[in-house]
């Protein structure tokens, strides 16, 4: 008893330090000088580094957890003109009712307050320089949406510790010629198609492929656990992923295909294939079909990616001689320092990597490991134990 009442003591000590943190790092102007500004950026890394959001603009507080009207983050966001950096006031659960577009040179921070959005995510269509971090948004599988819909040439992004659940299309998009995105520290769960990097919407599967192999994607150190596909699947563009855990994939794990350029280095991929499914009794999908993938558990821990190109071989197999194809179905891929624990398989070889870019920039690498995956459980998400550092100087 005494045990327990000095473990809530000592929770009870450190949320108070938190919030008392939180208050004084607020500042009026989120200028680079402000601590909870310049801690924030300090954390950059990958091709979404350039992000800086709402930097130098006057912080706006959202103090209703209302879809919308006076206080609310939606009314926020329509005020927005040049820079705008938003926080919040307190603690809320806010019910939206249809997406949230977010403007260029915007930074939602959720710091401090454990801020939920319902149903609904965000919409970044044709914009730049946005960071969103600290979030929890989960769609209760009632809305064929996506949690962050990146779109139409939009362009350094940052999404940074978010906590995505339960949407009936994906939880992430980047697409139609968005470039430099940055997705750090998210904890993606509970869901099927959980994210794409490009989207093939015509027959002519390289009808788009000039607008959108500029894409430039960096995923770290995020959490893929009780999902069931596209942790991610990418087609054309630039893709590295370093130091991420996925965990009890219910159908596969990643897929790379149509001359994506994959480095995947240091990721830890944990399965079993004697373990209870978590799927609810289908997960709608657009097509109208319900989906459940609970009878894959078995043969998942051999699939935690599929075989190179896979997702698109079919069909470019049954449409190249009607679009002269003269690129190849399979992607470019450079796989090392990855880790497998329990049932789970190695699946993605390296094929020709010496067309995968090195990356240009500075990045904070470790060598997968149990310590690392447990570090990643227990800090991906909307945590504000952050213990994570950057060993990279700007």
């Amino acid at each position: 008893m005494m045990r327990r009442l000095t473990f809530a003591f000592i929770v009870m000590i450190a949320t108070m330090c938190a919030d008392a943190q939180a208050a004084q790092n607020t500042c009026e102007i989120a200028d680079a000088a402000c601590p909870m500004v310049a801690s924030l950026l300090a954390q950059r890394e990958g091709y979404g580094r350039d992000a800086t959001g709402g930097v130098s603009a006057r912080v706006t507080i959202v103090s209703s957890a209302a879809d919308s009207g006076p206080g609310s983050l939606r009314d926020a966001l329509a005020r927005a003109r040049g820079p705008t950096w938003i926080r919040f006031a307190s603690d809320m659960t806010i019910p939206l009712e249809s997406q949230l577009r977010v403007p260029s040179n915007v930074t939602i921070d959720g710091r401090g307050h454990r801020v939920t959005l319902l149903d609904y995510g965000f919409g970044i269509y044709g914009r730049s320089n946005v960071i969103l971090t600290h979030l929890t948004i989960d769609g209760r599988l009632r809305t064929f949406t996506q949690a962050v819909d990146i779109a139409n040439g939009s362009r350094n992004v940052w999404i940074d510790h978010l906590d995505l659940s339960r949407f009936a299309a994906r939880l992430v998009n980047v697409k139609n010629g968005s470039t430099d995105v940055t997705v750090s520290w998210v904890k993606f769960h509970d869901d099927d198609k959980v994210m794409l990097v490009n989207n093939i919407t015509s027959k002519n599967l390289f009808e788009h492929f000039d607008r959108d192999s500029i894409a430039r994607v960096t995923i770290h150190h995020s959490y893929f656990v009780d999902t069931m596909q596209r942790n991610p699947r990418a087609q054309f563009g630039t893709v590295h992923l370093y130091n991420n855990l996925l965990e009890n994939w219910d159908f596969y794990g990643m897929s790379f295909s149509l001359e994506a350029k994959a480095l995947v280095e240091g990721n830890i991929f944990i399965n079993a294939a004697r373990r209870a499914c978590k799927e609810p009794p289908y997960f709608p999908t657009v097509e109208g079909v319900n989906a459940n993938y609970c009878s894959y558990i078995p043969v998942a821990p051999g699939r935690s990616a599929l075989a190179n190109g896979e997702s698109d071989r079919k069909s470019y197999e049954q449409t190249k001689a009607l679009y002269g194809y003269t690129r190849g179905y399979k992607a470019f891929i450079s796989a090392r320092d990855n880790l497998y624990l329990r049932d789970a398989k190695a699946v993605l070889e390296s094929d020709q990597p010496e067309k995968v870019p090195e990356p240009s920039y500075c990045y904070t690498y470790d060598h997968a490991s149990p310590e690392l995956a447990e570090l990643i459980r227990t800090q991906a998400g909307n945590t504000d134990n952050d213990v994570w550092q950057s060993r990279c100087r700007r």
